[in-house]
């Protein structure tokens, strides 16, 4: 095997001046397809108008209810947009994430079971960070927790709430969270979502801050998702008797809304969609709707008892410095008999890791690495790499290829 180094790559890049912005939306679904599986031609009038990066669902009842989401709804006029994470059918219904595969990669999935439903991980990365040496991976979380006001339901609440906690922090997902769903929360005080707020020692946070008692509270009118219609014989079934419940909520970790890890939320982007505050304890297609057209309040009328909820964020590059600095003079890399040698002149590496062009995490070290370090190549794969150092808070990447 031969080791070529791509020419014309002087520079540490220590900051990045791109940045993307990506929208992600929760929806509960109300049993779809089981219920009126010809919901699928509302669904794209939905989502025409929500137009969403990152789709997120719960009261999903089938693998067919997934394939038509992405087949027919988002990659609708023969587009090949949208991929879907692999559908798992767990007890009751399950939930399923959809990303613009233009824009996203799929890192991992995985569930976290519960006595009731799984609640659902999936971790995305951007692609045009990988390009740039850069995988940040977000971790997005789907929750439908139990449904009911009874205090035996909030102790059931309150339980999936704790076992999801845990999970995090066993697991230490602690940065770069997007925690949403049905959580069948009434108000803020509720023991399980004291805990989603702030149990296990990790905090989330209401990107709206509006923490409160939601229930049947017109001063939260403009925040309510549920119920879309105000009286039974709702299309699909489900719940009734107008917009009164917050029940649909995303979370986040702190750092998104601070912006201190490069992924950052964008204010005044969370929107319960076709909320306009005035259809308080009414359907959301009674009458006029300042948010949206008639036609989008029909169909948020008909597709389920929920409204989505979406919020947009940034992705930059890991903001460690905005320095240029030449590699001869801080870290220098050299290829030499399938092995990458790596020396830094001036400080301890803290951290390298090797990606491939899919963002694909090939090799990591973290931790105080002495000022030489070799790397044996011989396993990879013909192709293009990217070797990324941080040393004393400075960034260096460095591209070669395999032949």
């Amino acid at each position: 095997m031969r080791i070529l180094l791509l020419v014309g790559f002087n520079f540490c890049i220590l900051f990045f001046s791109s940045q993307e912005t990506l929208k992600v939306t929760y929806y509960n679904l109300l049993n779809f397809p089981s219920s009126q599986q010809d919901r699928i031609d509302t669904l794209i009038k939905v989502l025409d108008y929500i137009q969403p990066d990152i789709f997120i669902v719960n009261e999903l009842t089938s693998f067919n209810g997934g394939a038509l989401i992405k087949n027919i709804a988002l990659n609708s006029g023969g587009a090949n947009n949208f991929q879907s994470a692999l559908f798992f059918d767990g007890p009751d219904t399950d939930n399923l994430l959809f990303y613009d595969q233009n824009k996203l990669g799929l890192f991992s999935q995985q569930q976290i079971p519960t006595t009731l439903r799984d609640i659902s991980e999936y971790v995305l990365y951007s692609k045009s960070q990988a390009l740039q040496g850069d995988t940040n991976l977000i971790y997005f979380y789907s929750l439908h927790l139990k449904a009911g006001s009874s205090q035996t339901n909030e102790e059931l609440r309150r339980q999936e709430a704790v076992l999801f906690k845990q999970f995090l922090t066993n697991n230490n997902r602690t940065e770069k969270l997007f925690v949403g769903g049905d959580f069948n929360f009434y108000y803020d005080l509720e023991p399980a979502c004291q805990e989603i707020l702030f149990g296990q020692s990790l905090d989330l946070v209401d990107p709206l801050g509006q923490m409160g008692n939601w229930h049947n509270n017109n001063s939260y009118s403009g925040i309510h998702t549920q119920s879309t219609r105000s009286a039974t014989g709702g299309y699909a079934g489900g719940a009734y008797g107008g917009m009164d419940d917050r029940f649909d909520i995303i979370f986040t970790s702190s750092d998104i809304i601070s912006n201190s890890l490069g992924i950052g939320y964008v204010t005044n982007s969370y929107v319960s969609e076709g909320q306009d505050g005035n259809h308080f304890n009414q359907s959301i297609n009674n009458g006029s709707n300042s948010e949206v057209t008639p036609e989008v309040a029909n169909a948020l009328f008909y597709m389920s008892d929920h409204l989505p909820v979406s919020l947009s964020f940034t992705i930059n590059d890991s903001p460690l410095s905005t320095r240029e600095m030449n590699v001869e003079k801080v870290i220098k890399f050299t290829v030499l008999n399938n092995e990458l040698l790596i020396k830094n002149e001036d400080n301890k590496i803290s951290s390298i890791n090797i990606y491939d062009l899919t963002g694909r995490c090939i090799y990591s070290k973290n931790n105080s690495i002495n000022k030489d370090l070799v790397i044996d190549l011989e396993a990879l794969n013909v192709g293009v790499y990217i070797a990324d150092c941080v040393s004393d808070s400075n960034r260096c990447s460095f591209k070669f290829f395999v032949k």
